[in-house]
C-alpha cells in the first residue's frame, strides 16, 4: 500500500530576523591604533597603544614619523560614555627629536635656488583634543576623529642652518610651518585586543 501527499500551496520563504550586534559590557583592555593627520599625535603615520584604566579613562602613547622626523607621544583621555565610545577629551605631550644634517633646495636672500644644510631642532608640545569614536565591525574595533590644538613648549629657533647662503623669509616660514604645533585634525582606526 502506498500513500503520497503533496502540498499545492506556493513555497513560503522564511526570513530570518537579523540579529542585533551585541557587545558585552566589557571593553578590551588594550586598543592598537593607527592614525594620520595634521599635527597628529603620532605625526603623519604612526601607531599607538590605548590602555583602559577605568570605564571612562584610558592612557595612550606611541611612535610615528612625519615632516619633523620621528615623533612620540603620551596622553590621557576621558570618555563621556563608558566602554570607551562616543565623545572623549584628552591631553598629553608630544616630542620630536628633529633631524640633523639634512640638505634642502631653498631660495636664498639673493633670489637663487640653492642647496643648504639644516638641523631641525627638537620640539616638545602640549596638546588638547576632542575625540569622537564610532563602532567599526562586529568586534570592539573603533573609527575615530580628533580635533584639537598643539602648543609648542620648546623655545628658540625651530631649525638651524649649517651651510649655504642665508635663506629667504618665505622659505624660512615654509620650513618653520613643517614643525609640529597648531591645529590638530586627525583620523584613525583602533583594533581592540582582549
Amino acid at each position: 500500500m502506498n500513500v503520497l501527499a503533496q502540498d499545492n500551496s506556493p513555497m513560503k520563504t522564511v526570513k530570518k530576523k537579523k540579529e542585533p550586534r551585541v557587545r558585552s559590557g566589557q571593553s578590551p583592555a588594550i586598543y592598537i591604533t593607527t592614525s594620520t593627520g595634521i599635527n597628529n599625535n603620532t605625526a603623519i603615520l604612526g601607531f599607538s597603544f590605548d590602555v583602559a584604566v577605568s570605564k571612562n579613562i584610558s592612557i595612550d602613547g606611541g611612535p610615528g614619523t612625519g615632516t619633523w622626523g620621528d615623533k612620540v607621544f603620551t596622553g590621557i583621555k576621558y570618555y563621556l560614555k563608558p566602554d570607551h565610545r562616543g565623545f572623549a577629551i584628552g591631553t598629553g605631550l608630544t616630542y620630536a627629536p628633529g633631524v640633523r644634517h639634512r640638505w634642502y633646495n631653498v631660495k636664498s636672500i639673493y633670489g637663487y635656488t640653492e642647496s643648504a644644510e639644516f638641523n631641525k631642532n627638537p620640539q616638545t608640545n602640549l596638546f588638547f583634543a576632542a575625540y569622537k569614536f564610532w563602532n567599526l565591525g562586529k568586534k570592539y574595533n573603533r573609527l575615530y576623529a580628533e580635533l584639537g590644538w598643539s602648543a609648542p613648549l620648546s623655545s628658540g629657533d625651530k631649525f638651524t642652518q649649517l651651510q649655504g647662503y642665508p635663506i629667504s623669509d618665505k622659505d624660512a616660514n615654509s620650513l618653520n610651518a613643517t614643525a609640529q604645533g597648531g591645529p590638530i585634525l586627525a583620523v584613525g582606526i583602533s583594533f581592540g585586543v582582549n
